[in-house]
């Protein structure tokens, strides 16, 4: 098997491995990203190649590579980068059977991405089999008039027994650290601090669920972007409300612990709609409950009521009457932090593995018969 994609992302490599203990593969990066250099232990090859626009890196090499490795089967991911892209036309002129992995579920309005369309979805359609991170984008191909059949879902998911254990003296030491009191709730939000996570409305629904809660409540804000100056700027000299400022992967583990809730408040914007969102999952392993918004891919493994709570975007009223419910039921918080750490079992590398297990066995087959 070859893989074909961009990046090495850290939540990726324990599944290459899984992966290279079951088949014969060779990944082929065919971009870099400084902090995603996560490579473990499986065959790789970094590809090089030129940037062409943004984050699209064009790798001609990949047909050498692939051309030498002759595989059985290609997986070409994601279907807006060169990778997969490349990676199908390789497959459809060597009539070798091809799996598409997709996160999308939303198509960005740039120029890049409306003229490329034509080919994305042609890949769409000649696929012999596709592994989605869900049924959010499984529902997303079928209405541009994919084959259901050739759809399999691949969960998406992080290595949760990393987020499963935790210093407990550590949690004591951060609360310390960041000036929170024993008796205080906390709720944590952790990404890039950008437009598209919707943390300002996340700041006023705060504000909101803050002004009546009957206890002490924190804010933690964990990362950063370019909107870090203008968030800031937005809770004044609150001191409850705290940016961190970016925190190595390695010991989020003790902030989702510190925290009561967990909020990932993501919107649509013309470029950009959460594929997945990770950080749902990485909360859910450590045992917190988690709000987020109905445009979140992983919105889809939040029990209402039970693990967590799935607001509208942008609606700040319905995130800060959540929020203060939260707050307010320390023990409901508990039992669904509990609830979210049991559901997250249910969403691991094997259950991963087991959906691209099937979509290389449907594309074997369905390229086999269509001859």
């Amino acid at each position: 098997m070859a893989v074909v994609t961009e990046f090495c992302p850290p939540y990726r490599t324990g599944f290459y491995e899984m992966l290279a203990d079951k088949y014969e593969v060779r990944i082929f990066f065919c971009n870099s990203k400084e902090s995603w250099r996560a490579y473990g232990d499986f065959d790789y090859s970094e590809l090089s190649g030129y940037l062409f626009r943004d984050r699209y890196k064009i790798t001609p090499t990949v047909f050498t590579h692939l051309y030498r490795f002759d595989p059985d089967v290609i997986v070409g991911a994601p279907v807006e980068g060169f990778g997969g892209q490349s990676s199908f036309l390789y497959a459809r002129a060597t009539n070798t059977p091809f799996v598409l992995w997709t996160g999308e579920w939303h198509l960005p309005l740039t120029t890049l991405r409306t003229v490329t369309f034509p080919l994305i979805r042609r890949i769409y359609m000649e696929s012999d089999a596709i592994a989605v991170y869900g049924p959010h984008i499984s529902d997303y191909l079928v209405d541009l008039g994919v084959e259901e059949d050739k759809i399999s879902i691949a969960w998406n998911t992080v290595d949760t027994g990393q987020f499963s254990t935790f210093n407990q003296d550590r949690v004591a030491d951060l609360r310390k650290e960041w000036g929170i009191p024993d008796d205080a709730s906390v709720a944590l939000f952790v990404g890039r601090l950008v437009k598209e996570k919707g943390v300002k409305y996340l700041l006023d629904a705060y504000k909101t669920a803050r002004a009546v809660s009957e206890k002490p409540t924190y804010l933690l804000i964990v990362g950063d972007g370019d909107q870090r100056t203008e968030l800031t700027e937005q809770v004044d000299d609150d001191h409850d409300v705290i940016f961190t400022g970016y925190i190595n992967n390695e010991l989020l583990p003790e902030y989702y612990a510190l925290a009561d809730v967990f909020v990932l408040p993501s919107v649509v914007t013309a470029e950009f709609r959460e594929p997945w969102g990770l950080v749902i999952n990485e909360a859910m392993s450590s045992g917190t409950a988690v709000i987020t918004t109905g445009q979140v891919g992983a919105s889809c493994i939040i029990d209402e009521g039970k693990n967590g709570f799935v607001v509208p975007e942008r609606n700040e009223a319905a995130l800060a009457d959540r929020l203060a419910e939260i707050f307010e039921n320390p023990t409901m918080a508990s039992e669904m932090g509990v609830q979210a750490k049991k559901d997250s079992k249910l969403y691991d590398y094997e259950r991963m593995l087991d959906g691209f297990d099937e979509a290389v066995q449907t594309a074997v087959v369905r390229s086999k018969n269509n001859g």
